[in-house]
C-alpha cells in the first residue's frame, strides 16, 4: 500500500484503485489487499498469484474515465479449462472494488499517507449495498476526526481499532459495512552500522519494515552506505535514545560487535517495553552483557534457528523472527 501511495502522489496518470473487499473461500491475497492500475500500463501490487490481474487489466480500461466505482467477482473454485484459478492452488470466491482515482479521492489518499508517515494509523469505511455496489467511502482518524464524508455518516464507527479485521465487518437489511485499517509500518530500529547489517537493513526495508540506523561512527553509518534506511541517527547510545522516542510496537536488533557498546545499549533499552530486542552473538555473550540477568524477552542469539551460515542467511533469520513475532502479536490484539 505504501508503494501504491507514493504513486499516487508522484503521478500524474489516470489510474483505477482495485481492493480486495470481501473473499469466501481460500485466496492467496486477503480482504484489504489493493493493487493499483495506471492508464500508461505500469501497475503496483497484486491481487492473486496471477489469476486475475489481465482480465482486471483489460476491464478497467473503461474506468479511467469514468467517477463510477465497480466491484467484479472472480469465482477461482470453477473448474474445468475457464476457471479462474485454475491450477493457481486457488479455492475462493474474490470481491473486488474499483474506484478510479478522481481529485477527491487522490486527496484522501494522501491525507492517509501523511498520517501513516508521521505512524499514526487511519480507519478506512465503506458502506455499500447488498450487492456489493458502494454507497459511500470516509476515513477515521485515531484522533476520532473524520475526513471524505461528512460526521453523520461515520457516527456508528466505534470498538477497538487493535480488533479491526478487514473485510465486511458488519451488516444491516440494506447495507454492508467494510473496514480496514491502515497502519504505520512497524520500525526495526537496528543499533551497528557494520557490513552485516546492510543485509539486514535492505531485506527488513524491502519487506515493509520502516528501518532506523544507530552507530557512533559516520564513516559507517550514512545514506551512501545505506540507501534504504529510512532514518539515520549518529551518535553514542545515551544522546541517540533520547532523540528515538522508542515505543511499544518497536522491534530493536542490537548488532555493533562492541562490548561495551551493546552494554550501554542494552542498559537503556532492556526495561522499555518494546516489542522485541534481539542480540548479535551467542547466548554466553548475551549473558556477560546483562551480568548473568538476561530477561526472556530478550531473543539471544537473535534470530530464528535456522542453521544460517554468513551475513545474508543471518539477516534472513532475523526477518523471519521478526516477521513471526509481529504475526503473533498482531493474532493476540485481534
Amino acid at each position: 500500500m505504501y508503494d501504491i501511495l507514493h504513486a499516487v502522489e508522484t503521478s500524474t496518470v489516470k489510474s483505477v484503485l482495485a481492493t480486495i473487499i470481501h473473499v469466501e473461500g481460500s485466496s492467496y491475497l486477503k480482504e484489504g489487499t489493493s493493487m493499483l492500475f495506471q492508464e500508461n500500463g505500469e501497475n503496483i501490487g497484486m491481487l492473486s498469484a496471477g489469476c486475475v490481474e489481465a482480465d482486471l487489466a483489460e476491464r478497467i480500461k473503461e474506468l479511467f474515465y469514468t467517477e463510477h466505482a465497480l466491484t467484479v467477482t472472480y469465482n477461482l473454485k470453477e473448474e474445468g479449462d475457464a476457471g479462474w484459478g485454475q491450477g493457481a492452488g486457488c479455492n475462493g470466491i474474490l470481491y473486488i472494488l474499483l474506484e478510479p482515482v478522481n481529485a477527491r479521492m487522490k486527496r484522501n489518499l494522501l491525507r492517509v499517507k501523511r498520517h501513516l508517515d508521521n505512524r499514526h494509523p487511519v480507519l478506512h469505511i465503506k458502506k455499500l449495498e447488498k450487492n456489493f455496489i458502494q454507497t459511500t467511502s470516509f476515513y477515521v482518524e485515531k484522533t476520532g476526526e473524520i475526513f471524505g464524508a461528512n460526521s453523520e455518516e461515520a457516527s456508528s464507527v466505534t470498538g477497538d481499532w487493535n480488533r479491526v479485521k478487514s473485510g465486511i465487518q458488519l451488516s444491516d437489511r440494506s447495507l454492508l459495512t467494510y473496514a480496514h485499517l491502515y497502519k504505520p509500518k512497524p520500525r526495526l530500529v537496528i543499533w551497528g552500522a557494520g557490513t552485516d547489517a546492510k543485509y539486514l537493513v535492505e531485506l527488513a526495508a524491502n519487506t515493509g519494515f520502516f528501518v532506523t540506523l544507530c552507530d557512533w561512527r559516520p564513516a559507517l553509518c550514512n545514506k551512501e552506505h545505506f540507501p534504504l534506511a529510512e532514518e539515520i541517527h549518529i551518535g553514542f547510545p545515551e544522546e541517540i535514545d533520547r532523540q528515538l522516542c522508542v515505543q511499544s510496537d518497536d522491534f530493536v536488533v542490537i548488532m555493533t560487535h562492541n562490548f561495551y557498546r551493546d552494554q550501554e545499549i542494552l542498559a537503556l533499552l532492556k526495561s522499555k517495553p518494546l516489542k522485541y530486542i534481539g542480540v548479535l552473538g551467542p547466548k554466553k555473550r548475551t549473558f556477560r552483557l546483562l551480568n548473568n540477568d538476561i530477561s526472556s524477552r530478550i531473543h539471544s542469539p537473535v534470530g530464528l534457528s535456522i542453521g544460517a551460515v554468513g551475513p545474508q542467511e543471518i539477516a534472513v533469520s532475523i526477518l523471519a523472527e521478526l516477521i513471526q513475532t509481529l504475526r503473533m502479536y498482531n493474532e493476540q490484539k485481534g
